[in-house]
């Protein structure tokens, strides 16, 4: 080993001498050595997401100040979740986002704890679209809009916890549209909901009745007078004229057509403008059609549609998370431009909402509608939706796979498109839209969707009869695992991945899969078997020689990060300047990083501090170019050890704190512990100068016993 024993009985003293200076403390009743509250307070600020408000916008109520109030009661005196309960169209989604939009400002609240209620800047609406989402789908849905990629990177069996602590550090409102809980089968997020962490809050509208525990809210249909006024108003805004004339006889038609539902009486009056004949007429084919009275509206206003705004309908309806104008336009095959004018329509007939995000605007149906378009819909229209939605995602993300930032606003997208393709057969296709993506989706932290997308891509190569493409899939399926520490479902893919490409005799992809088995083990901390795996067989040079050098690099990468964990310097700069060499010939501009990084951690260790340094803030200039999150938390880990190494404790303490917090929020466990470590010592060495010597001009390998790096 290189590391000298002084050195670790240097820092093994350190940490005695702490604990034994922190007993004292408390045993005298003195304050414990803690970081300043100014300190504090500014971590907060710098650990504090950004305001967030993923609201749709307003709709004009009438007649709801007393469902609205009695949310806001709910919410004054302490309760956390509220469930607004009531018939399809009753205006439940209204209330509900009358109420978020309440929030935002702080209005309603009150005073609590004899401080002055404030506004929520963290707001985010869920559609359920007539479902029950499960926690992975919460988890995914805060991440995209929060950023927080931790949330949907762990494990299934931890998302409750993380959920709540995130929650729970970042208080947020949580509008929950359209859950439908089946019957009889288990639903996880009722029951998380009756836990959120104190500060949080869950609006939940509900289309089954006693859904969630906890207050409830009726939600009626309007009364006589107030569903007239309604109507009233809502032809004198479309200029129905004839509905704005008509005379009591006619109102009392109307209100026994739809009664008091605000959804219904917005449809009767968009169909009514757009109907050629007279009002009578009008209401003497609704009252004589089949079948239920909105969809013999929506029936109305579909066949009256103009063909293009029927066609962006249509790509509309297709996807339930909702849907932006470049979307539309690549389902259609029409510029973008051109789709703006009818989506603006279609909202404007109030026959899609809108919802605000910080790049773009999503347009959705309402469920009911979605329903309806897609039985009336031309099912070839509906294909080509899909195929050329899916098409123009692949083409996009394949040539530019590492703009996850782009990707974000299409991931449900992604998601939907690639469930489809599997099922209606088009295999090759979706294949092509993983393989876009999958780089993407571990960017974004998205773990969950890697590992559920990756086995659907697997189904498709197994029907295609391709090895080769199931090999890949299950590759992403097993290294994902390995990051989150779930060792047992890592080594059951690479265990198949690795059978399936020694039967199809593939050197390409037997190399692949010794390299997932290799990472398997490294990341459950055993560097010297993993070593062994790659070397047995000559991994690197079996990719290189099979046309692979992404995986060749990958491999060299792994085998760098082994030696270095193993203490073995040498071997570990030999690996790393050849890992150099192979980025310029490829070239490669974002693997340098990863090379760079890692001399410059060899360099710290030959006592080069000044050749580190470069090397380091060369690192960082290309991985913050790239936009690459996991390589900036590795670099942040290095430069805190640059600092703690070369004497400057305060940088190293604050570069440490958030390198660790970076590690944290992308499951790099080894990485966060080694930060954390750093951050402790150098804080250490604030307070008691005198174990500088300890520590300055001394670099060592590592503090813990976790692998860094490694991918």
């Amino acid at each position: 080993m290189l590391v000298a024993e002084g050195m670790a009985d240097a820092v093994d003293w350190i940490g005695l001498a702490t604990a034994l200076c922190g007993a004292a403390g408390a045993a005298l009743g003195l304050p414990p050595l803690l970081a300043s509250r100014r300190e504090r307070r500014a971590q907060q600020t710098a650990d504090s997401l950004g305001p967030r408000l993923i609201l749709p916008s307003r709709v004009p109520l009438v007649d709801r100040v007393d469902e609205v109030a009695q949310v806001l009661r709910h919410l004054a005196s302490g309760e956390y979740m509220v469930t607004l309960e009531g018939g399809i169209g009753v205006g439940k989604s209204a209330l509900a986002t009358e109420v978020g939009h309440r929030l935002a400002t702080g209005e309603g609240m009150g005073r609590r704890r004899r401080k002055p209620a404030v506004p929520f800047k963290t707001l985010i609406w869920v559609d359920a679209a007539n479902q029950c989402p499960t926690l992975v789908d919460l988890a995914r849905t805060l991440s995209l809009m929060t950023g927080e990629r931790s949330l949907s990177a762990v494990s299934a069996a931890d998302k409750p916890d993380a959920i709540r602590s995130f929650l729970s550090s970042h208080p947020c409102v949580l509008i929950l549209d359209n859950l439908r809980v089946p019957d009889g089968a288990p639903a996880q997020l009722p029951p998380f909901l009756r836990t959120l962490p104190p500060g949080s809050l869950a609006i939940v509208s509900a289309n089954t009745a006693g859904a969630v525990d906890g207050p409830r809210v009726e939600v009626r249909e309007l009364p006589p007078a107030d569903a007239r006024a309604l109507l009233e108003r809502e032809a004198a805004r479309r200029g129905v004229t004839a509905l704005v004339q008509a005379d009591g006889a006619q109102l009392d038609r109307v209100h026994r057509l739809v009664g008091g539902n605000p959804r219904a009486i917005g449809l009767l009056v968009l169909a009514c403008s757009r109907f050629p004949g007279p009002l009578p007429q009008f209401l003497h084919e609704l009252e004589s059609g089949l079948g239920q009275v909105t969809t013999a509206l929506y029936d109305t206003v579909w066949s009256e549609m103009p063909a293009e705004r029927r066609s962006v309908l249509t790509a509309c309806a297709y996807l339930d998370e909702g849907t932006d104008a470049s979307q539309v336009a690549a389902a259609l095959a029409m510029p973008e431009r051109d789709a703006h004018p009818a989506l603006a329509a279609l909202w404007a007939d109030g026959l899609l909402t809108s919802t605000g995000h910080p790049d773009r605007t999503a347009y959705k149906c309402s469920a009911p509608l979605r329903v309806f378009v897609r039985s009336r819909a031309d099912r070839s229209l509906l294909t080509a939706v899909r195929t050329q939605l899916a098409t123009y995602l692949a083409e996009r993300f394949s040539t530019d796979w590492e703009d996850a930032a782009g990707a974000a606003g299409h991931v449900q997208a992604i998601r939907t498109l690639i469930r489809e393709l599997d099922a209606v057969g088009e295999y090759r296709l979706c294949l092509d839209l993983f393989d876009a993506v999958y780089d993407i989706l571990f960017t974004l932290g998205l773990f969950d969707d890697r590992i559920e997308l990756g086995w659907t891509a697997y189904h498709a190569a197994e029907e295609l009869g391709l090895p080769e493409e199931q090999s890949l899939a299950l590759s992403v399926v097993s290294s994902t695992h390995a990051i989150r520490g779930e060792n047992q479902q890592a080594a059951q893919a690479v265990q198949l991945g690795l059978a399936i490409a020694r039967r199809a005799g593939s050197p390409r992809e037997i190399a692949r899969q010794l390299r997932c088995e290799a990472f398997r083990l490294f990341r459950a901390n055993q560097a010297a078997e993993a070593l062994a795996v790659v070397e047995a067989e000559n991994a690197a040079d079996m990719a290189r020689d099979a046309g692979d050098p992404n995986n060749m690099i990958d491999i060299l990468s792994l085998i760098g990060a082994a030696h270095w964990h193993l203490g073995d310097l040498d071997a570990c700069e030999a690996t790393v300047l050849r890992f150099l060499d192979e980025c310029e010939q490829m070239p490669w501009e974002r693997g340098k990083a990863y090379a760079l990084r890692d001399l410059a951690e060899v360099r710290l260790l030959r006592r080069d501090s000044g050749e580190a340094e470069a090397l380091a803030q060369r690192a960082h200039r290309i991985a913050e170019e790239h936009r690459d999150v996991r390589q900036l938390a590795r670099i942040g880990l290095t430069q805190a050890r640059l600092h703690l190494f070369g004497g400057r404790m305060r940088q190293a303490r604050d570069t440490a704190r958030q390198a660790a917090a970076d590690a944290r929020a992308l499951l790099l466990t080894g990485e966060r512990a080694e930060a954390d470590a750093v951050r402790l010592l150098a804080t250490r060495c604030l307070r008691m100068p005198w174990l500088r010597r300890a520590v300055v001009g001394r670099p060592r390998t590592r503090f813990t016993e976790m692998t860094v790096g490694g991918d």
